[in-house]
């Protein structure tokens, strides 16, 4: 094998390469566990200030409930992988509806 056979081989090879990271890494993206809270915290709060819900204290209750919901998406993430959160995370984010959420 010639030597400019050998490295274009060697620069397709390597475009392949990147090519394959770089959907694999679009296809992983997601976003992370304290935004994905967020966006639960923010819907839920959302509903049930249309049905009349609320009151004192709720700051601190909102609190609590977001870093249990990062802790418990944590897990979720190292349980199950990334490619799972991934599908999960963009479905969260993607509905504006409790009972959405709730089906991803």
């Amino acid at each position: 094998m010639r030597p400019a056979s050998r490295r274009a081989l060697t620069v397709g090879s390597l475009l392949a390469l990147g090519l394959l990271f770089g959907l694999w890494f679009a296809f992983v993206r997601a976003p992370p566990p304290q935004q994905v809270c967020s966006h639960i915290i923010d819907v839920t709060m959302r509903e049930s200030a249309d049905q009349g819900v609320g009151g004192d204290g709720q700051d601190a209750v909102i609190g609590q409930l977001e870093q249990r919901c990062v802790q418990q998406k944590l897990d979720k993430i190292q349980l199950r992988g990334r490619v799972v959160w991934a599908k999960y995370a963009k479905c969260v984010m993607a509905t504006n509806e409790l009972e959405s959420i709730s089906r991803c």
